[in-house]
């Protein structure tokens, strides 16, 4: 809470004024209809997720897909709408927007059971796990520093060799656990580890820039805006999906249930492959910061 007010008194203080157009107003009905769907679908996978599938978990999510449907009817009625009619009619946006759902949701997902296994399996505290993900850190740190260089040069084909780095370190880490079980050392981990930090920067780092590499200056904020929601929606999805993967296979070790896990979301991100090519080739250079 004090962040946050902190970082709006900044706001309010530093940014600059800008006047806006006129002609264009907030659809504030649409906006009440989508923050209560987000809350009801978060809150019931979050729910869920923490404590099984009980009757108040299902009840959120069905009051957050009702509240949504109403959202999708009120974009096809309203006259200024959050998001433009013609963005889902735009092949390359809806591919990246699918792309963006489950390539997230995936590795948020992914994030949470390798903290579940450093802890529950290998034995570490919450201060060695964090030491552990380290790697993961770096990862994305120097590929998303060395994307903003390339994503010009070689557009989505940053994404396809992002998805393939998680892959292969999803792999990697499933043969170590595989052979090595709740014995696998600290070092061993690190190359699969910083792998598929690589691969998240890689992919993360470049993905939403591409998705908008087509579409109009005027359909820019209602693009954003869209993909950010997708984002978040896509990191409580993965959190409660893969947890609960974990879990249930639980019964049979941590090692047993960090391999389903891995391939869970191995096949998730082979699920994104096919969606790359529908993607535009490169990004709108105005619109790379």
């Amino acid at each position: 809470m004090f962040l946050g007010g902190g970082a709006l008194i900044a706001a309010v203080r530093l940014l600059p004024r800008d006047t806006g157009d006129p002609t264009v107003s907030v659809d504030g009905r649409g906006s009440a209809l989508l923050a209560g769907a987000l809350l009801g679908l978060l809150g019931g996978l979050i729910d869920g997720s923490d404590h099984g599938w009980t009757p108040r978990a299902v009840a959120l999510l069905l009051l957050g897909l009702a509240l949504f449907a109403g959202f999708c009817h009120r974009q096809r009625t309203a006259p200024h709408p959050l998001i433009q009619p013609s963005l889902l009619h735009n092949r390359g946006f809806t591919s990246g927007l699918i792309l963006g759902l489950v390539a997230f949701a995936a590795t948020a997902g992914l994030l949470y059971v390798l903290s579940l296994f450093f802890q529950q399996g290998l034995g570490r505290s919450p201060a060695g796990t964090a030491l552990g993900l380290i790697p993961l850190s770096i990862g994305i740190v120097i590929a998303s520093i060395a994307c903003y260089r390339l994503i010009h040069s070689y557009g989505r084909r940053l994404v396809v060799a992002g998805l393939l780095m998680v892959l292969a370190g999803c792999g990697h880490l499933t043969l170590l656990v595989v052979n090595t079980g709740t014995e696998t050392g600290s070092w061993a981990l690190v190359p699969p580890v910083l792998l598929i930090g690589l691969g998240m920067g890689t992919c993360f780092g470049t993905v939403y820039d591409v998705t908008i590499g087509d579409i109009a200056p005027e359909e820019a904020g209602s693009a954003s805006g869209s993909l950010s929601a997708v984002q978040q929606v896509a990191n409580a999805i993965g959190a409660a999906v893969v947890t609960t993967v974990y879990f249930r296979t639980a019964d049979g070790g941590a090692a047993h249930a960090m391999t389903v896990s891995l391939v869970v979301v191995a096949a998730a991100t082979v699920l994104c492959l096919p969606l790359v090519r529908l993607l535009p080739r490169k990004p709108q250079r105005e619109q790379h910061h």
